[in-house]
């Protein structure tokens, strides 16, 4: 888990730099777009080389588990390639909002449950970290792919 968020705020903090010294001032911003992205790309890439932990995250009642997995898998990716191209990065990072509100009960569900989940530690790591984080992502996303620049 702390791999994924550095992997976040990492591009952030470098292109902040980078501008700040630079007189860029719009390179934190696409910092925070591209922190972003690779998160992003990253979880969709584990519905695929972990199908069988995610779909645990799922609870038994879901039918297509397996598929659902997939095909979130599949829109994860794409959304963190689409907050990269500029055209479509408005309407991508609604649609990345919109998967975290939609995931969110399933991470609900996972604590609960007791599903283990590799990579989060104990089950008080994921209720107390992960958990509350989901929610700052919502706001990281729009207030970096979507909010308007003051500058």
């Amino acid at each position: 888990m702390i791999i994924s968020y550095t992997l976040l705020v990492l591009p952030l903090l470098i292109l902040g730099l980078v501008g700040h010294f630079s007189g860029n001032p719009r390179l934190l911003r696409i910092g925070g777009v591209l922190g972003t992205s690779i998160l992003f790309v990253l979880f969709g890439v584990l519905h695929f080389t972990a199908t069988d932990l995610v779909v645990q995250m799922l609870p038994p009642w879901v039918p297509f588990r397996e598929g659902i997995v997939l095909l979130t898998g599949v829109l994860e990716v794409a959304c963190g390639v689409g907050l990269l191209v500029p055209a479509y990065r408005r309407s991508t990072a609604w649609a990345c909002i919109a998967m975290l509100v939609l995931f969110y009960p399933a991470n609900v569900y996972t604590h609960l449950a007791g599903v283990p989940v590799p990579g989060h530690g104990s089950l008080m790591e994921f209720l107390f970290v992960r958990t509350p984080l989901q929610p700052l992502m919502i706001v990281w996303t729009w207030w970096f792919a979507l909010r308007e620049p003051t500058t």
